[in-house]
């Protein structure tokens, strides 16, 4: 191909976003890094429109990268033909992430059936390489996971079908490695933080601030996994670089990695410093593991006795009360990745960021 194109499905969204960034060059922020692979041009498809602050444009034009943007579902494969035509690599982190207990159709439609139909585009249109967004949780089960790694099983009995279909679509992705020109890997991200995080940390700090959680879960040992989103991306940007060379494609072709960053604190540890950030006051008193589950079990009875969705069950139980975290020694190995974020940068660039948000 006389040109270089990556594609990023799921462009828009928060690691999508970084991503972009990082393909384009960096927002000023952050060094490119030479391990990085190289692109001419770089295409986001995802349902919400993508936009670029004038940093990362700048930065992004510096280096002559072009860039291309695309509105479309995964569900479509004449969306996704659209945007894959001429592809050198796609990056494949569209998900639908829903840990209601309310069947919701959809989850299966995105991360099953929409992933398979980005890898039969891919075969469709020869694209030789494709870098997947898994997640820490297609291993998850009620057993505690302390420093687990790639050798842990797919739980024979999923307990949500978060889980179930990230599961599915890993086993699709990785199971194309190899077939029709196509070689795959995928990336496990553990719990991922950063600036414009919209996720559980956020609702978190707001139910401490609105005084609608009045206690801590667990007795306060359970270590629960995080990492910045920009090691995130740099894991995925050094799988695709592995997948390019000839000399390592076949060792990490078919292969999932944990990315973490050896930062495992208590959940509610972690949140400590964010909520002081913002003037928030989190409550002293814990609530017991054991009453903490039967806590879980009586909403998941409420669920299946009224339908309503409930706020609680027993994956946040397993997940903040139990140890749940991982080992990223076999992406250091194979993929050559450390985190070019420390702990320290993560947390202070966050707490500014947090700071901004007026929660109280």
């Amino acid at each position: 191909m006389s040109e270089r194109r990556a594609v990023v499905i799921g462009g828009a969204g928060f690691l999508g976003k970084r991503l972009v960034t990082m393909l384009g060059g960096g927002d000023g922020s952050l060094e490119p890094s030479p391990a990085w692979p190289r692109f001419d041009h770089v295409h986001v498809l995802d349902q919400a429109p993508y936009s670029e602050n004038p940093p990362t444009r700048l930065h992004r034009e510096q280096r002559g990268v072009g860039l291309s943007t695309a509105t479309g579902d995964i569900r479509s494969k004449s969306d996704l033909r659209s945007a894959l035509e001429g592809a050198h690599t796609v990056f494949h982190l569209a998900s639908l992430v829903d840990v209601g207990l309310k069947k919701n159709p959809a989850i299966e439609e995105v991360n099953v059936v929409g992933t398979r139909n980005v890898i039969e585009v891919c075969h469709e249109l020869g694209v030789p390489f494709l870098v997947y967004t898994s997640t820490e949780d297609v291993v998850f089960s009620e057993t505690p996971v302390a420093g687990g790694d790639e050798s842990l099983p797919y739980p024979e009995k999923p307990l949500h079908d978060y889980v179930r279909t990230k599961i599915e679509g890993e086993r699709a992705i990785l199971a194309a490695d190899g077939k029709k020109g196509l070689r795959t890997c995928a990336i496990r991200p553990v719990h991922i933080y950063g600036p414009d995080d919209p996720h559980a940390m956020i609702e978190s700090l707001e139910a401490f601030a609105e005084r609608r959680v009045p206690f801590l879960l667990g007795n306060g040992s359970a270590r629960f996994d995080v990492v910045h989103v920009d090691n995130v991306a740099h894991g995925h940007l050094l799988a695709a670089a592995r997948l390019h060379d000839p000399e390592t494609r076949d060792r990490i072709g078919g292969r999932a990695y944990f990315v973490g960053e050896g930062h495992a604190p208590n959940y509610f540890d972690f949140l400590r410093p964010f909520a002081d950030a913002c003037g928030i006051q989190m409550p002293s008193v814990r609530l017991p593991g054991p009453v903490v589950l039967l806590v879980a079990q009586a909403m998941e009875l409420v669920h299946r006795v009224t339908g309503a969705d409930v706020p609680f069950h027993r994956f946040h139980y397993h997940i903040l009360v139990k140890d749940f975290f991982f080992s990223h020694a076999n992406a250091e190995r194979d993929l050559g990745y450390t985190p070019i974020i420390s702990k320290e940068r993560a947390m202070a660039q966050t707490i500014e960021w947090v700071r901004t948000l007026g929660l109280r």
